[in-house]
């Protein structure tokens, strides 16, 4: 459930339920390395997908990097959402886009662009799977080579639309899973998290239902309100 509102002072406020998510340096952090191919493909496809819903809306992310990159244990969220257009012309620094991530025009003060999102999706996709953003070609898995590569051109001109990445793979993780359940269906995803990084998703749920929430001064204690 999704509430909105404004505060005291007019400001507009936005809530959202609370679900245990890992950045994804965190996640290749308590796996102890890159993720396995299988996940990084199905993680490709989902991100490839959702880029190109917002690019056939007439936009782009215009933050997407490992760190806006967020596992959950229903699949992977984006956060960062425009965050090279807010930071303004030259200020892509201070955005909080990772600059690695960052397209080689746009770091020449071209504005964002939905091929700059194809750009950003290969450096997360080749981190998830080296643990470098801009690896060498042979760095990469087999599986996930020509996509991650296609994505990475420096010349936007021979970088793909979102939409053909997102079909490499798909075939891909079909061939590398025997095609049983190969692609992102109806928001479902298909592979399951690496047991580490589940298991670190599943501590970080326990502290949260375990810390204890400051209590109003003046708020009747568990303790008062039963004795009354």
């Amino acid at each position: 459930m999704h509430e909105t509102g404004h505060d005291p002072s007019g400001a507009p406020w936005y809530a959202a339920p609370y679900a245990p998510a890992l950045p994804l340096p965190a996640a290749l952090a308590a796996h102890r390395g890159p993720l396995p191919v299988a996940f990084v493909l199905a993680l490709g496809v989902a991100l490839a997908r959702s880029l190109t819903a917002v690019h056939a809306l007439g936009t782009a992310h215009a933050g997407l990097c490992p760190a806006t990159v967020l596992l959950t244990s229903d699949g992977p969220r984006t956060t960062g959402f425009g965050a090279v257009r807010a930071a303004g012309p030259g200020g892509a620094a201070d955005s909080g886009q990772e600059p690695a991530s960052i397209a080689p025009e746009q770091l020449t003060g071209g504005l964002p662009r939905p091929l700059g999102d194809v750009y950003a999706l290969g450096t997360v996709l080749a981190y998830a799977s080296t643990g470098h953003t801009v690896p060498e070609s042979a760095e990469l898995p087999l599986p996930l080579r020509a996509a991650v590569s296609g994505c990475l051109a420096r010349d936007p001109a021979t970088r793909p639309d979102a939409a053909r990445p997102a079909a490499q793979l798909a075939d891909a993780g079909a061939v590398t899973r025997g095609g049983a359940g190969a692609t992102v269906l109806d928001g479902v995803f298909p592979v399951p998290l690496p047991a580490r990084v589940a298991a670190e998703l599943v501590r970080q749920s326990a502290e949260v239902l375990a810390a204890e929430l400051p209590v109003p001064a003046g708020a009747p204690t568990a303790h008062a309100t039963a004795r009354g």
